[in-house]
């Protein structure tokens, strides 16, 4: 068991879909510079568990799964695992399954969030792909014509791979691995992580932080793509942490509260704060988290911040470190739980407008 000394408590907050808002608000940034621009940030935005309108219902219901199960899908996808993943996955999850049926669900996974790989600049709806020098050889066996770009149509690769005994997933074989993404839930996304993680010298959009210069691309050319694609969503998570930890500092020391930093833990903060300041520094951290993810908007030239976004969902005023206030903590060790077996009760979580009451309307002195 974790306490604070006497007198003191702690008082924290989980950053909200926190990796999930940074690709979101990334892909706006490609497409049009305006939160809420791309389908997967609205559904950040404006989508609602209880109404199976957000990321993780969506994806559950186009492929049949429990909501907790397309969370592992989500996540998966955003960190750049491809369709093998998902197959497993499939497979995993429904016993029922042959390798087929999954292969076919996660390729209609895939299309509708990913999106079609697009091989040509050119502009239009329908996709059109560059072949390699094995698409080009078995498209001359098959004397289907290309243009002096060796690119090939949708439906003229599909009866390439159709003669050739080759499913639809197996068409990276054939193509150029140099591609954009289009026509999915989460094209705009994947591209501009792409295009960072594939850059000359990748760095975080936000802080500008660089990548390990083993990974640059003159040294491993396109290897190591999924690591690179993960490692501008997770390294830009922790810019997040860095900004969220100096703009505490300021505020602690500027408002003169009676806190210290205690504990990160990947999204997490928690704060040690004197009973009487616990209001005050609650109330810093969901400052705090309005000037981070102002901060991001900045850095990617989006002149707004949605208030979905602007404020925790709530902060979290504890005696004891746990996951949530109100859990009591029966284990084998403590049978008698934290309210019986320590006399520690409930903790408070409260909201922005709850903590502007308990704070005269936000004045920190």
């Amino acid at each position: 068991m974790v306490r604070p000394p006497p007198g003191y408590s702690l008082v924290g907050a989980d950053v909200d879909s926190q990796e999930l808002w940074i690709a979101s608000v990334l892909g706006d940034a490609q497409f049009a510079q305006i939160h809420g621009c791309t389908a997967l940030s609205w559904m950040t935005l404006q989508g609602k568990k209880s109404e199976r309108t957000d990321l993780h219902s969506k994806t559950a219901d186009t492929i049949g799964m429990s909501r907790d199960q397309a969370k592992i899908f989500n996540y998966g996808r955003v960190y750049g695992a491809g369709e093998s993943f998902a197959v497993r996955l499939l497979m995993q999850f429904n016993h029922n399954l042959t390798q087929r049926e999954a292969e076919n669900t996660a390729a209609k996974l895939y299309e509708s969030t990913k999106g079609i790989k697009r091989y040509s600049a050119r502009a239009g709806n329908i996709p059109e792909y560059r072949l390699n020098g094995r698409g080009k050889t078995l498209a001359e066996e098959l004397e289907i014509m290309l243009d002096f770009n060796d690119l090939i149509s949708y439906v003229s690769l599909k009866r390439l791979l159709q003669e050739h005994g080759l499913s639809w997933s197996k068409r990276a074989q054939l193509v150029d691995p140099q591609h954009v993404w289009f026509d999915g839930s989460e094209s705009d996304m994947f591209n501009k992580l792409e295009s960072i993680a594939l850059s000359e010298q990748p760095r975080t959009p936000v802080l500008n932080c660089l990548i390990t210069k083993a990974l640059f691309p003159k040294h491993v050319e396109n290897h190591y793509k999924t690591s690179r694609v993960n490692w501008v969503v997770q390294s830009s998570a922790v810019d997040y942490l860095h900004l969220m930890l100096t703009s505490m500092a300021w505020l602690i020391k500027e408002y003169n509260i009676d806190a210290r930093f205690c504990v990160s833990i990947h999204d997490e903060v928690r704060y040690i704060v004197k009973d009487e300041d616990k209001y005050r520094l609650a109330l810093a951290l969901q400052i705090t988290n309005l000037l981070t993810r102002s901060m991001f908007a900045y850095k990617l030239n989006l002149n707004d911040l949605p208030q979905s976004v602007a404020f925790f969902s709530s902060v979290d005023i504890d005696k004891v470190l746990r996951k949530e206030v109100d859990l009591d903590c029966v284990t084998p060790s403590n049978p008698l739980g934290l309210q019986e077996g320590h006399g520690i009760g409930k903790g408070e979580s409260l909201d922005i407008y709850q903590l502007l009451e308990r704070t005269r309307g936000g004045k920190f002195d």
